[in-house]
């Protein structure tokens, strides 16, 4: 190895270690919480407590979640993963698993700049491999899931999902056995980490049954002819897409028998859980189908053709594998949920997406980046760019725009799946700027259209204007100048430009934090643990389900709950599945008869003795082998009712789920003043000032209302005293009830009234609700909910049946 080389291997690893140390350094700001963040990453915590607390075995079945119980998930890699870190950490200092669980994400992170790297060098070169990794490790989409204990799912996706391009399209270029069992291998390892670990073949699948329509495409463009040579294309078709089916076959078959979980089960159940409908599914059906087909067609005939018998032996194996697959295909569609849990409709991350609108195109922008998204969809540009010269677009090339194309449009389903389109575009985007001595005309054009999006960020006046003018127009004049070296370094330097951007966006991102469990949260957790054991059930929304379980679990005093937030269809939660609870939780919060409210939630103290044999008929002696030690058809003792101050803001789901009709707590905070009144929201309510009271008034003019005086208000005075005032008998009032109480900030003083930061607007069907009674109320008047616990921010009630 001369210098010169060993210089340039330097230089790669110190601009790799430079990512890698952004991407723990960005994320860095909550590596000191005292646990795990979040809602989510609490499940995988307790996944990894459970395991380590039972020699390395995951227990069969999970009391806690959904009481009485549910399967354990079989995807439970990560979880493995974080004791195997802690394990590893123990060899050399002492740690606690909490301690792994908080640092896992940013191990996860670091890796995942390493996989990018080695797909972007193995479509491109060094330089691809380097932005494919700093793309994806700074992407806000990523960085807002993986900070130090953010230990969900989405740090392993990242870093699995390259790992499994790179095996697969490893398998796809050296075609031998070991690329191929190196491949199943990572696409295992991806499914074991995350149900959707299916994602990279589902890909793959795709595109194997579009290249032969690339093809056609291309001959006629290039030939300006329909005559096309079917045998060529078909045999090249099926040199290219052999590694890739016998990697499908392999991993359906082995993803079966360790977690009764195949290909078309994960993809029709992905598009039952996106909500897409029958005619979607049925086209889907006839795509895969014909793919099977097309494979059996070229079985069946080197099967005729070949002459050694191993060749035969061969073609005979794939055409039994085809039908196998054709099989696997039905029984999915059979099998799915005809429609996903109604519990999706609530959940932001699954609210449909107008991608194409300049909003929700920006929005897919801001959570990816906008040279990532750009440089992506110049794949477009490149290929059209190949046609016109009339290059062959290489199978790599269609494989990276199908995909970006097809995780684009995904998006539209929610924005969950911002993070895979994410890893896929960097990819692209690696791969255009490897590329760029290459193509520099598509390039260069695709960076001036970098420039004319960030527009706005300037103040528009005449020099600035004159001088952006400048900036756009110097690369028109390189491109005509044909000036290569200009041409490079306008390239890299816009480039930087952007990039520069891309990363103090990160930055800021990453220093924000805001995941982090309140004091308040934990001051509840602790008094909850204190008196609480294995015969209490914790009722709330569902948000909070996962860190209630986690939190009781990792004090060594586990409690049950109602609800979490891992979806629990019928099959799983046959006492009460995800639908019936959350219907049932809404209607608990949102009614104003409390008797009603008791006689559902004494529904879930235990299973009836019917509901106890389905179990035991369904799932055996399974549901005893939990980490409780506990009997599930054992019923509870006792019902602690949480109403928490995060659901002020998520009531609207609730009443809808609970009663049909989704009402919203209006919360407005103040704004200014005018003459003798307080402004909250611009004046859309406005506290009228009258000596020692407050007058609410309302003013939505798009609404034809005008100076309505709110029919009722509690405010507090100077002396800490609660005062309620009825305005209804007014001429101009208007049915509804005002929470002035300074429980959410203190904006000041009149004198004689306080001044609160927030007032909240209720209809009289919100201030009637059990919620209002329990949270702002504190439970006064109820004969059946004891307050026990309170704080600024959770509530906690004995349920007295």
């Amino acid at each position: 190895m001369n210098f010169k080389d060993l210089r340039n291997i330097l230089l790669i690893l110190s601009s790799l270690a430079i990512i890698i140390y952004l991407s723990i350094w960005v994320r860095s700001s909550t590596i000191n919480s005292p646990t795990v963040l979040d809602y989510d990453p609490w499940w995988f915590y307790r996944y990894a407590q459970m395991i380590l607390n039972n020699n390395l075995k995951l227990p069969s079945w999970d009391i806690q979640s959904f009481y009485p119980g549910r399967p354990v998930s079989p995807f439970s890699g990560w979880s493995y993963t974080i004791v195997f870190l802690y394990k590893l950490l123990s060899f050399f200092s002492s740690t606690t698993l909490m301690k792994a669980a908080i640092i896992s994400p940013l191990v996860m992170v670091a890796l995942t700049a390493v996989a990018a790297f080695f797909v972007g060098r193995l479509l491109t070169n060094k330089l691809g491999g380097l932005v494919t990794a700093l793309f994806v490790v700074l992407a806000p989409s990523l960085v807002a899931t993986s900070m130090a204990g953010y230990c969900d799912t989405d740090a392993p996706v990242a870093f699995y999902f390259f790992f499994s391009i790179f095996a697969t399209l490893l398998a796809l270029k050296k075609k031998s056995f070991f690329a191929i069992a190196f491949a199943v291998l990572a696409n295992l390892l991806f499914v074991w980490n995350w149900g959707g670990g299916w994602l990279t073949l589902i890909l793959f699948t795709v595109f194997t049954f579009a290249l032969p329509f690339f093809r056609i495409l291309e001959s006629i463009v290039h030939t300006f002819s329909f005559k096309i040579d079917f045998k060529v294309l078909m045999q090249e078709w099926f040199e290219v897409s052999k590694p890739i089916f016998f990697v499908v076959v392999a991993t359906n078959l082995l993803g079966y028998f360790f977690f009764h979980s195949t290909l078309f089960l994960s993809f029709f159940g992905g598009l039952a859980f996106t909500g897409l409908g029958f005619l979607v599914r049925g086209i889907a059906l006839v795509v895969l189908l014909a793919w099977c087909g097309l494979f059996a067609y070229n079985f069946f005939y080197s099967l005729r053709s070949e002459e050694t018998t191993k060749a035969r032996v061969y073609a005979g194996l794939g055409l039994l594998f085809t039908v196998f697959l054709a099989i696997l295909t039905i029984q999915a569609v059979i099998s799915v949920p005809e429609a996903p849990l109604l519990v999706n409709i609530s959940v932001a991350e699954l609210q449909p997406v107008n991608i194409f609108s300049r909003e929700g195109f920006m929005s897919v922008v801001n959570r990816a980046g906008l040279l990532t998204v750009l440089l992506s969809f110049g794949l477009l540009a490149l290929a059209a760019y190949k046609i016109w010269k009339k290059e062959k677009i290489l199978p790599e090339e269609i494989f990276l725009f199908l995909s970006a194309i097809f995780m684009f449009l995904l998006i539209s389903r929610g924005v969950r799946f911002d993070l895979q389109f994410t890893v896929v575009a960097s990819i692209a985007a690696g791969y255009m700027i490897g590329n760029y001595k290459k193509y520099p005309e598509v390039l260069l054009l695709l960076m001036i259209v970098s420039l004319l999006v960030t527009y706005p960020i300037f103040t528009r006046t005449i020099p600035e204007i004159f001088y952006f003018a400048f900036i756009v127009l110097l690369p028109f004049l390189v491109l005509y100048k044909k000036e290569e070296k200009l041409t490079n370094a306008l390239i890299l330097g816009i480039f930087a430009f952007q990039t520069l951007f891309f990363i103090s966006n990160s930055v800021q991102m990453g220093q924000a934090g805001g995941m982090e469990i309140s004091k308040n949260w934990y001051d509840a957790l602790d008094w909850l643990v204190n008196n609480s054991d294995s015969q209490t059930i914790v009722v709330t929304w569902w948000d909070p389900g996962h860190i209630l379980a986690g939190y009781s679990y990792y004090k060594q005093k586990p409690f049950m709950v109602m609800a979490d937030g891992a979806h629990c269809g019928p099959t799983d939660c046959l006492v009460y599945d995800h639908n019936i609870r959350i219907q049932d939780m809404g209607r608990v919060f949102a009614t104003s008869n409390e008797t009603e409210a008791i006689n559902i939630l004494k529904n879930y103290m235990g299973p009836t003795q019917e509901q106890c044999e389905n179990l035991k008929a369904t799932f055996g002696n399974k549901i005893y082998d939990n980490p409780v030690k506990v009997d599930p058809c054992k019923p509870m003792k006792k019902m602690y009712l949480i109403a928490s101050a995060d659901l002020i803001g998520k009531y609207y789901w609730l009443s809808y789920f609970g009663t049909g009709t989704g009402r919203n707590y209006f919360q407005l905070p103040i704004t200014g003043t005018r003459g003798n009144s307080l402004l909250y929201s611009e004046g859309i309510i406005s506290l009228v000032v009258n000596d020692t009271s407050f007058i609410p008034v309302l003013n939505i003019p798009e609404q034809g209302i005008r100076n309505r005086i709110i029919s009722r208000i509690s405010y507090m005075d100077a002396s800490g005293n609660i005062v309620t005032k009825d305005y209804s008998s007014m001429p101009n009032s208007i049915p509804g009830f005002l929470w002035a109480l300074p429980d959410f900030g203190i904006a000041g003083s009149t004198g004689q009234l306080i001044v609160p930061y927030y007032v909240i607007f209720m209809s009289p069907e919100i201030e009637n609700s059990l919620f209002t009674k329990m949270f702002f109320y504190k439970g006064q008047g109820l004969q059946h909910f004891k307050l026990v616990h309170q704080n600024p921010e959770v509530k906690i009630f004995e349920v007295i049946f």
